[in-house]
């Protein structure tokens, strides 16, 4: 079953998602991952377009056509 939801990451309540996408600046990606860090489950995961999170090596990158930007993927 899956649901999207459109909002403010920074008054949503991430310990019940599985997924979290996000394609937000690169300022704000060190704060996400602590948001992160602190509510979602182990197992559960960020995936970032675009952006990477500084110092924190993704578990999966994923890029379909040469020329465009990357998926990253974390696991929690």
């Amino acid at each position: 079953k899956v649901q999207f939801f459109l909002g403010n990451y920074e008054e949503m309540d991430f310990v019940d998602y599985d997924v979290v996408f996000a394609y937000l600046s690169p300022v704000v990606m060190p704060g996400l991952w602590a948001k992160v860090k602190s509510e979602m489950r182990p197992g559960s995961m960020l995936l970032s377009y675009e952006f990477i999170i500084p110092g924190v090596e993704p578990d999966l990158c994923l890029n379909i056509a040469e020329n465009d930007p990357f998926l990253y993927v974390w696991r929690i």
